[in-house]
């Protein structure tokens, strides 16, 4: 996590195309329960899954990315690199790929989040899947923000929504357009596109991906010394994450409490926050944002 501009992405994911022959109930159990926003309950159903289809690609599929969605980083890990060796096909393996530059990056493994990202682009375009390549350029996109290439990574976010058709895949794009700005300082514009990708959001009741758009809108209130409005985001955003046991998230409104209090001035509890930012991170396997937070305690404590 960036310390002077930490608005955190929303990255989008590359669903897993279920084939129908090799379809079975608990498989379908967890995606309908993942498709729901029920992540515990998807885990439990993908937990059945694995134990009784252990070599079915599907299976681990669902569960990895139901790991990846309450931040259990190293389960999602373990269960995604299972699924890349039972892929074989061109459009399994640029779903699998595309997951696993998601998860490294979540995990601060930034070469070899983008390495996957690549693999999974070029699948994408020798499939002609054009949503397919939407999804993946927006996930470079974010590399290249957390590399510092403000101008390139926005280059990839604008290509990514030329080729994107759907207004709640939109919405992603939108809220990372607005980390971009927020970024290069355009605070207004950063506000209207996060404000633009919240509306979509709940209009299409996706108020977990919502909340984390306003875990990005407060930093700006911030930025701009408005600490009325950005508490107000801050703690919105912290309670829609926690309703869907989203640790990862959890753990950045967190760092971002810390932050808000020690704007306060008040280090005792801005330090308890970032403890428990760090804590959350480092047992969920997010080590690049649990070293950032460890660097903000260390500053604190100077």
């Amino acid at each position: 996590m960036k310390k002077a501009f930490s608005l955190l992405f929303i990255i989008l994911s590359l669903l897993v195309s279920k084939n129908s022959a090799f379809a079975r109930p608990e498989v379908d159990a967890c995606f309908n329960f993942y498709e729901a926003g029920d992540y515990r309950r998807a885990i439990e159903a993908g937990k059945i899954a694995v134990k009784k289809y252990p070599n079915n690609l599907h299976a681990h599929e669902c569960l990895a990315m139901s790991y990846y969605e309450i931040g259990e980083l190293k389960l999602a890990l373990e269960h995604m690199k299972k699924a890349e060796s039972l892929a074989s096909s061109k459009i399994s393996l640029m779903h699998v790929y595309n997951w696993l530059g998601l998860i490294y990056s979540r995990m601060g493994y930034s070469d070899d989040a983008l390495l996957y990202y690549n693999r999974s682009l070029r699948l994408a375009r020798s499939l002609g899947d054009r949503r397919g390549q939407a999804r993946v350029l927006n996930n470079i996109a974010k590399i290249y923000r957390d590399k510092g290439e403000l101008d390139k990574a926005l280059d990839y976010f604008e290509e990514s929504l030329r080729l994107t058709t759907y207004e709640k895949e939109k919405a992603i794009i939108y809220n990372n357009i607005g980390v971009i700005y927020g970024n290069k300082g355009d605070y207004q514009k950063a506000v209207e596109y996060f404000q633009k990708a919240i509306e979509i959001r709940e209009r299409h009741g996706d108020y977990h991906e919502a909340s984390i758009s306003r875990l990005n809108l407060w930093s700006i209130y911030r930025k701009t010394k408005d600490y009325e409005k950005a508490e107000k985001y801050l703690l919105e955003g912290l309670e829609g994450v926690k309703k869907v046991g989203d640790k990862y998230w959890e753990a950045v409104a967190y760092h971002y409490l810390g932050w808000l209090y020690t704007d306060k001035g008040d280090k005792k509890t801005a330090k308890d926050y970032l403890t428990r930012a760090y804590n959350l991170f480092k047992s969920i396997g997010a080590e690049g944002d649990a070293k950032d937070v460890l660097s903000d305690i260390r500053k604190l404590e100077k």
